[in-house]
């Protein structure tokens, strides 16, 4: 599959989209929608915005046109959209915006992904971004293992004495080395761990030695969220500088444990709340509170967003549904099955799991963000059973 026959299969998705909605296009502003319109393309200047600097209007019949302002044209049309079929509109960056000129000179039933053209459609968007092609899972397979790369690297060079803000721009420098940005940066030191399960990094030092048989201290956790072409990684990983408490060492493992049923729980035909149910049981057969789950979100599907569709009791979102694939055959005529990746999260105070891990369209599964150079964790013990999947333990210093 090439870069334009992936471009082709997103811009099918799209017409679909309208199609069902009974729509004539659709103006896309967001950076993860234009990433997913055009398989990786960026449409932004500054990271911090949700929204990029230009935008893509696509109509039912598959026309694909850049509106753009006269400073972002010239890099866009050359450096992203080279040889995509894209047309561009181009006005002069103090005489308006996309939104301004599709209603001056477009007619329609039009909606858009940030409420400036129509409805915002932006939620209704979120099955597509879930959406995997052969090249996007390809894509995967290269960004986990970039990702992982990078976090081994960040945390073989963490030392007791170190701030979380330095082991923060260490990840966020082993990222940006591997063409990766890394816009989720979370690390805690020590008794933040168990404080906090969105740990912004913090001046605190990691420390080796408690001061006293209560203080937690001796280990670290680093949590990064890596894009690269628009794709999301998700991956969290432990390193222990000092003597950390068996108790905690001994709910990691189960914690694992709890990641490693929600992995074999996906599979084709079934719903996010059909996992979701797999993953409460886990909670309370591992040992942990039952209610522990309503402390943070668990997860779910990835793709062009950090989770495209989060699990709870009542998501339905379908596995490998094929309803997608047949609309694009209709629409272009192309053969294509699609995939997802998925990132859960489980986490208990002190600890956490996080991988992300591929399902292709047979049903077989791939975990992208593998760190062989940490220790193994014995699921097997921790399940008492056998268990295809593999996670990584506390990296020791």
């Amino acid at each position: 599959m090439t870069e334009q026959e992936l471009m082709r299969v997103r811009i099918a998705l799209l017409q679909a989209f309208l199609r069902e909605h009974n729509l004539d296009g659709i103006l896309l502003s967001r950076t993860d929608n234009f990433a997913m319109a055009t398989g990786g393309r960026r449409n932004y200047v500054g990271i911090a915005s949700d929204t990029g600097a230009c935008s893509l209007f696509v109509n039912k019949n598959g026309d694909v046109t850049l509106i753009t302002n006269n400073i972002e044209e010239p890099r866009i049309m050359e450096e992203e959209l080279s040889g995509c079929g894209c047309t561009a509109h181009r006005f002069l960056w103090f005489e308006g915006n996309a939104a301004q000129i599709i209603a001056k000179e477009y007619s329609g039933a039009f909606v858009s992904d940030d409420g400036s053209v129509g409805d915002n459609v932006n939620s209704k968007l979120a099955y597509l971004r879930a959406l995997l092609t052969p090249l996007e899972l390809e894509k995967y397979r290269l960004l986990g293992q970039l990702a992982a790369e990078a976090m081994t690297a960040t945390l073989s060079d963490v030392k007791a004495g170190m701030s979380e803000a330095d082991i923060a721009a260490r990840l966020i420098a082993e990222g940006a080395k591997r063409r990766c940005l890394v816009p989720v940066c979370l690390v805690a030191a020590d008794a933040r761990i168990a404080q906090y399960r969105h740990p912004l990094p913090t001046c605190a030092h990691l420390a080796s030695d408690a001061v006293s048989e209560n203080c937690v201290r001796g280990y670290v956790m680093v949590v990064g969220g890596f894009v690269r072409e628009g794709l999301t990684v998700s991956i969290t990983r432990f390193k222990r500088v000092g003597d950390v408490k068996t108790e905690i060492l001994e709910a990691e493992n189960r914690i694992c444990g709890v990641d490693a049923m929600l992995q074999e729980a996906c599979e084709p035909g079934k719903t996010l709340a059909d996992v979701f149910s797999v993953c409460q049981r886990a909670y309370r057969e591992l040992g942990f509170v039952g209610t522990e789950w309503h402390n943070h979100h668990q997860g779910g599907t990835t793709g062009y967003a950090g989770r495209t569709f989060k699990g709870s009791p009542h998501e339905m979102f379908p596995i490998l549904d094929e309803l997608w694939s047949s609309r694009v055959k209709e629409i272009a005529g192309i053969d294509i099955e699609f995939g997802h990746a998925f990132a859960w999260n489980p986490s208990a105070p002190g600890v956490k799991s996080e991988d992300t891990f591929l399902l292709y369209p047979d049903g077989t599964k791939q975990i992208v963000t593998l760190t062989p150079a940490f220790p193994t964790i014995d699921l097997e013990a921790v399940l008492e059973r056998p268990t295809p999947v593999v996670k990584s333990g506390f990296l020791e210093a």
